[in-house]
Order: structure tokens, then sequence, then C-alpha cells
């Protein structure tokens, strides 16, 4: 977008320039304190929320990712085709009259701040920042586990160099740098390179979390419906990407052996070491699997199985005859196609029932916007 947001849009189009005060979502649009009242008059426009331009500027990109209107037509999004996955205007639907999964916006995004995708949506970036919480403190405890261990090998091998006379001076100091040498440049290094990895997934994940209170707080239904898809498949990536530390082995425990040679106590002249440094990994007691599958799917793309549709009864409709035959047309009228006993062979209908046309002619096919008929 580029447009200078901190003024307003509607005063800019009239060659004016106020500082804004306020963002419309709906309208897409900065205003002025003075557009802010009539905005507030102006009947088909008084359900539109405003939130203070200084939030609307600190959002994050959530909100800039669907524009309310078509940039090809200069006309608003009212549709949207789940077989391709774009919003359309009303010219756009001319190019997916044979799509047969066109929805209105305002039918996809109802109540969509409720929605179960958009609670799975924020309960899994919360799920996933436990996570890595829970990987963070466990290679945090690593190292601690490691400084232990660490300090008390050093006990130990100080505490048999006070045993001895010089001539163990070179070798404790060997056994000593080698320790060292294992545990802060192998062993620090490679779990602080995984920790600082972790962190940084951490960070953006938490991210996530900011973005989804702002959505829920400031967002339009369209923008929360297209910031929440964006949120699901980056929180997706992160969750691949803790599955991923299993496989590599990255939840092994490093930890080492410092084994003190036990002739030591009985020194012979011939004694070269005192003992052997080695880095080790055991398994890890920790796993960062879910209770259940949190990953939220795409919502509003694929076909629907005829399972996954639950009927619910608007209304009964008494009528006399047997029919073979019904349609619903866009407008939700009901065509019936009676040819068995009764003469008025097409019936059509309102939707509550009361009769519109009966014509004798005899149906020969029926589509979802036509109906053909030949004479008898």
């Amino acid at each position: 977008m580029t447009t200078n947001h901190q003024f307003c849009s509607i005063c800019d189009q009239r060659h004016i320039t106020k500082p804004s005060s306020d963002w419309c979502s709906e309208c897409n649009q900065a205003l002025c304190t003075e557009c802010k009242d009539l905005h507030a008059i102006i009947k088909a426009l008084q359900h539109h929320s405003l939130i203070p331009i200084a939030n609307y500027l600190s959002l994050g990109t959530s909100f800039s990712l669907v524009e309310g209107h078509c940039p090809l037509h200069d006309d608003k999004y009212q549709l949207f085709c789940q077989s391709h996955d774009c919003l359309l205007c009303l010219t756009c639907l001319e190019e997916h009259m044979t799509c047969e999964n066109v929805v209105r916006i305002s039918k996809l995004t109802k109540d969509v701040k409720t929605s179960e995708h958009f609670i799975k949506a924020k309960t899994g970036v919360s799920e996933i920042i436990l996570k890595f919480s829970k990987l963070q403190n466990h290679l945090e405890e690593n190292l601690i586990d490691l400084k232990t261990k660490k300090e008390s090998a050093l006990r130990e091998i100080t505490q048999i160099r006070e045993n001895m006379n010089n001539h163990l001076n070179q070798i404790e100091s060997a056994l000593k740098t080698e320790l060292c040498e294992i545990v802060d440049d192998q062993c620090h290094r490679d779990i602080n390179m995984t920790l600082q990895e972790v962190k940084k997934e951490k960070a953006n994940v938490e991210h996530f979390q900011q973005q989804i209170e702002d959505l829920s707080k400031y967002g339009s239904d369209l923008q929360t419906f297209f910031g929440m898809r964006n949120i699901i498949a980056k929180t997706a990536t992160a969750n691949q990407y803790l599955q991923t530390f299993a496989d590599d082995g990255k939840l092994d425990k490093m930890t080492f052996t410092c084994e003190i040679n036990k002739l030591i106590p009985d020194f012979l002249a011939d004694v070269k070491s005192l003992g052997i440094i080695q880095s080790q990994t055991i398994p890890g007691h920790i796993t960062l699997e879910s209770a259940k599958n949190t990953e939220a799917q795409l919502v509003g793309l694929g076909n629907r199985s005829i399972n996954d549709i639950k009927l619910s009864l608007v209304h009964t409709i008494n009528l006399s005859g047997e029919f073979t035959g019904c349609c619903i047309l866009p407008d939700e009228k009901i065509v019936l196609c009676d040819c068995k006993y009764n003469s008025d062979c097409i019936q059509i209908l309102h939707p509550h029932g009361e009769l519109i046309l009966k014509s004798p002619q005899h149906p020969a096919f029926i589509l979802m916007l036509h109906i053909l008929i030949t004479k008898p």
C-alpha cells in the first residue's frame, strides 16, 4: 500500500491535506475527525468499526494481506471461489460461472473470530510456543548439568592431584585442558547453536501470537480470515520444524564421562595420563508430540464430501402430487417437476412455498441456472 495513511484518504481525493485520526478496515480508508463524524451518520457505514490510526499503523502484516476491492475492475469483493482460492467481484464472477464452490464472503467470514478454525489457530500458536519453551528449558538444563558435571570432574581431578607429587602437574593440566575443550568448545558450541536457532524460531511464533491478538481486537472479518490462514500456514511450518529435532538427534542430551585412572593411587613412573575425557549423547526425556492434532486446517479450500454436510429443517411446504424432480434456483425459488399424474408438469414456488407459476410444458433438462422446456 503506497498511500500515506497518516493523512485522511477522503480529503486527499479532494486535494486537501488533513491528518488522519482513525482507520476503517471495511472501507480501507484513513479518516480525519470531520470525515469520521460523517462516516458515523451514514446508515450503510454505521456498522463499520474504527480504530485509532496510531494503532493501525503499528499493526503487523496480517492486516495488509487482503484489499477489499478488486484492482482489475475497481469493485468490491463480494464472493470467494474455493476451487481457485481467489476473491471475486461481480465482474470476476463471469469467469467463474462453471465453478461449483463459489460462496459469498459474508457467509464465509461470518463469526470467524469465534469459529473453531480461529480458536484452533490461536490455540495452535500457544501450544507451539509452549513446545519451544519446553525445548529451550531442556537445552538450558543440559547446559546446567554439563556445568555441574564439569565442576564435579574438576574437583575430582584436583583432589587426585593434591595426593600426588609434582611429577603429576603436567598430566593434571593436560587432562583439565582436554576436559574444558570438550565441554566448552564442543558441547557448548553445539548446544548454543541449537539454542540460538530455537530462540529465533520461538520469537517468530511469538510474533504470530501478537498478530492473533491484533486480529481479534482490531481486524475486520475479512482481514481476520486471511490473516488467520497465513498464521496457520506458518505455524504448521514451525510445527514441522519441531518434529525434525527427534529425527536429527538434536534432542539427545550431551554429556561426557571422566574416568580417573585407578592406578593413580599406586602411582608408577610410567603413568602418562590421569584419565580420559569423552563427550557423549544420551536420549533426552522430552517429547514434542501434541496430545492431539492441533494443526488447524486452512478454511475455505477444497471440495467437501457429502458426508460433511449437516442438514437442518428450515421450513415445511405442503404440496399435492408426486414430484419426480426438484431444483433450487440462485434466487432460492423452487422448481418442481410432476409429470406422472399432474397436467401442470412444472411448478415454480417462492422459497416459503407460495405458488408463482404452473406450466404444462415437459422439462427436458434442469441446470442450476437454466430451465430448458419442450412442448408436449
